[in-house]
Order: structure tokens, then sequence, then C-alpha cells
């Protein structure tokens, strides 16, 4: 079940867009009721619930990012099953850079961009960490190899400002 489609809607719909559309299907079977009414309004509902309900995890998910809970971010994000989700894909790939995976967390990114091509939080992050790893590759190639614990770098640029630590 595909709960985009049932819905009629985008991937990267806002929770206000599923409320509307929801509402106005339900309506319209309710009007229009045959054999199949009780059917659709069920697997509408069901859609619904799964997108609600998604949309409440990543949130959840990325307050515990902010806060630095990597590690129950990460086990919330790996209970979910819908894994062709810009947002899960963002989400782990963020996750993975925090780990120091920079090139598996680039690869989440670029999956998420490709799953949700306009979103500039994307975009931003994707072109963050690509500037940060060349960065990195220089300084490495240039100075030589250095102690884990002498390196400082963080491959986000440090989180500040008012995104809640995200790239």
């Amino acid at each position: 079940m595909n709960p985009y489609e049932i819905l009629g809607i985008e991937e990267n719909a806002s929770e206000d867009e599923i409320k509307e559309k929801y509402q106005s299907l339900a309506e319209e079977y309710t009007l229009n009721q045959d054999e199949t009414t009780q059917e659709k309004l069920e697997e509408l509902n069901r859609a619904y619930d799964l997108l609600m309900n998604s949309k409440n995890i990543y949130a959840e998910i990325r307050k515990l990012i902010e806060i630095k809970n990597f590690p129950l971010a990460e086990s919330k994000l790996n209970m979910i099953n819908e894994r062709d989700n810009a947002e899960w894909n963002y989400l782990e790939g963020f996750i993975c850079v925090q780990k120091g995976w920079f090139e598996t967390g680039l690869n989440y990114i670029k999956k998420a961009l490709e799953l949700d091509p306009g979103n500039t939080e994307y975009i931003s992050s994707m072109n963050t960490l690509q500037a940060r790893i060349i960065e990195y590759a220089t300084k490495y190639a240039n100075q030589g190899v250095r102690p884990a614990a002498a390196n400082n770098m963080n491959a986000c640029g440090g989180g500040g400002g008012n995104n809640g630590g995200m790239c």
C-alpha cells in the first residue's frame, strides 16, 4: 500500500495538505456511497494514519538529533520500514555523518535529494557536506594523517544557528 497514491498527494506533502486531502476524499466517499465505499474509507484511514504517524516519528527523531542523542535517533529510524522516503534517507545520512561515515552519509543525502529534489534543506546539507569533505581531503593530503583526537573536524560545520544542529 502506497499511502501517497491512495491520498493522491506528493511525498513531500505537508501535514496540512495531508489533512486537507484526507478530509476531501472522506467527504467525497461519504457523499457518493456504493458497495466499495466502506473498503475505500478503511484504506483511506489506514493511509492517513500511516502518514501522520510517520510525520510524527520523523519529528521525534529530529528532536533527538538536535539534543545529540544519535544512538536513540538511529534506533527509532531503523524501526521505520519505509526506506524509500526522502526524510528517512536524509536523517540516516545525517546520523552517518555524525558517526564519521562521510561517504555513506553523503550517499544517503544524495538519495534523499533524488526522492525530493526541491528540498532546500537537503540541498544545503549536501553542499555543506561536500565542501567539508573536500576541505578535509585537502588537509589530509597536505598535512598527512593526524590522530583522531587531534582532528577537530565537524562535517556539518558546527551545526550552529537556528537549524537545530542539522547540517
